[in-house]
């Protein structure tokens, strides 16, 4: 997994790469401080979770949110400041998550066990393929489906949703967002790369 820590406090960076390092040793963790460095190595990196400081000179935390979830839609916002009047702006941007500083390790944690669009287990090119690749998810899903013998009103009646959903789902006509893909792989008992095969 991919992370990125964009602050314009070297302490506070530090401090997080090392609360990171801890909770995910896997993780490659990487250091921006300001907004230009950042859209820089995210042009050549994609990543799973920003950790954005909001007051930064130059362009802001919200701004550069915008900026990123422009080009990796699927990213994890989580917004780390010490100012709670942007709460309101932060979370209209559908934000995983909004940390007020000093950052307590525990709810650190509880932030990344509660990411909009978890990935820790995805291979690097999930995103991309996923938002690409929604006819072929869908055919790949109908055929994961029928393999384990289950109709179309069983799998809504175990989603939730209507049979007219499943259908659209299958036919491509829409596609499912990354946390219901990820529990139709856990019920359909596949994998990810069965749903990515042939895009």
């Amino acid at each position: 997994m991919n992370i990125i820590i964009v602050d314009d406090e070297k302490m506070i960076t530090e401090d997080l790469r090392a609360d990171i390092k801890e909770l995910f040793p896997n993780a490659t963790v990487d250091i921006a401080y300001d907004a230009d460095a950042a859209l820089s190595l995210a042009k050549d990196k994609e990543y799973a979770v920003a950790l954005l400081d909001i007051e930064m000179p130059g362009t802001g935390g919200i701004d550069l949110a915008r900026r990123l979830i422009a080009r990796y839609p699927a990213i994890n916002i989580i917004f780390v400041t010490g100012y709670k009047q942007y709460a309101l702006d932060a979370h209209e941007l559908y934000c995983s998550a909004f940390l007020l500083k000093p950052v307590d390790r525990r709810k650190l944690k509880k932030a990344f066990e509660n990411l909009r669009r978890p990935f820790i287990d995805l291979p690097e090119n999930f995103s991309s393929e996923y938002y690409q690749g929604s006819s072929a998810i869908g055919k790949n899903l109908e055929t994961l489906r029928k393999m384990r013998n289950i109709s179309t009103q069983e799998l809504a009646d175990l989603m939730g949703v209507t049979r007219q959903t499943i259908y659209r789902w299958e036919s491509g006509e829409r596609t499912p967002d990354v946390v219901t893909l990820l529990r139709l792989i856990r019920l359909l008992g596949g994998s990810v790369e069965e749903l990515f095969k042939h895009i």
